[in-house]
């Protein structure tokens, strides 16, 4: 038998979770269907506890989490913060105990946008859920909660993708897709567009676009990285850019495409004949243009000695041969 789509156990335990908790009309603990799916889906996730109010202060995102800073501003949490303020914290997040950490009593393993903006407000709390789950546990918990709520882009996936495999909490891309129920040809897709941000200098332009960049641009950016001939005008360009202030992706994706494509401008040709000390005496110098010139300095036959006639007979030789070759 094939398992349940994570949509469909969603969407059951979304159902199930609008039904009253007992016959006396109590109401129901605060659910969260999307881990409630993974847990009726999945005996291997370990039951997760009661749910709290706790502190903002007192936690810290889970190591693996997948919300970009980009995300954990005022400016972004904006909606967000005025409405916890207004009606409360309508949904939960997930945390996890921490243990022997001054200060820090839970990690986050999703909600973190909430976790922000309750810490953003004077006396509110954060209401979540506690798991006991593990690391590859919980990236599967955060994983369908993300698909729930729909607001993490595909390419910060890839690179929260990315980081799971980097930090060896799956070992393999196919123990990766198996665990989070993803078709692997779609997490190599992703971890290529990943590979984008291994290179500094293109990471730090691109950190702020993160939400707006696709996968489908980052695969042709990644591409072009991985073009010899285009790699490097690639990664100055990206160099550049990144001095600029209030850059828009649009321009950043198309300048950085028209690096790659530009030729590079041409050079003056310089040739030295004969050199004393680490001065050149006499030198040819062949112009973009095809225009050709000699440099004879004053002291060059005092230099040159018996050398000299042969050495200037030998410029003038290919000089001509140059032209005439043109």
């Amino acid at each position: 038998m094939s398992k349940p789509k994570l949509s469909e156990l969603v969407k059951k335990s979304t159902s199930d979770s609008e039904r009253p908790s007992s016959k006396s009309g109590a109401p129901a603990e605060p659910t969260i269907p999307a881990v409630d799916a993974v847990q009726g889906g999945n005996t291997a996730i370990q039951k997760t506890l009661k749910y709290k109010e706790i502190d903002p202060g007192k936690c810290r995102p889970w190591a693996h989490h997948n919300r970009p800073d980009v995300w954990l501003t005022p400016q972004a949490c904006a909606s967000l913060i005025e409405s916890i303020r207004k009606e409360g914290q309508q949904e939960l997040g997930l945390v996890r105990e921490v243990q022997g950490e001054q200060g820090i009593d839970y990690e986050i393993i999703f909600g973190m946008r909430r976790w922000y903006a309750a810490s953003q407000i004077d006396g509110a709390k954060f209401r979540a859920r506690v798991t006991d789950a593990s690391d590859q546990e919980c990236a599967l918990l955060m994983h369908v909660e993300n698909e729930e709520s729909e607001d993490i882009s595909e390419f910060e996936k890839a690179l929260s993708f990315d980081e799971l495999i980097s930090a060896k909490v799956f070992e393999t891309q196919t123990q990766l897709a198996d665990s989070l129920r993803v078709k692997k040809p779609y997490i190599s897709k992703l971890l290529k567009a990943a590979k984008l941000f291994s290179v500094d200098e293109v990471r730090e332009l691109l950190k702020p676009y993160t939400r707006e960049l696709s996968v489908q641009k980052a695969l042709d950016l990644q591409a072009l990285l991985d073009d010899k001939k285009s790699s490097a005008k690639v990664v100055n360009k990206a160099l550049e850019l990144g001095s600029e202030e209030g850059i828009a992706l649009p321009r950043i994706l198309t300048e950085l495409k028209a690096a790659a494509a530009a030729k590079p401008k041409p050079t003056a040709r310089e040739k030295c004949y004969f050199k004393h000390g680490k001065k050149q005496l006499l030198t040819t110098t062949t112009r973009p243009n095809g225009k050709l010139t000699l440099t004879l300095e004053p002291d060059f036959v005092q230099r040159a000695g018996d050398k000299a006639e042969s050495l200037l007979n030998q410029a003038l030789q290919d000089m001509l041969a140059a032209n005439g070759a043109s």
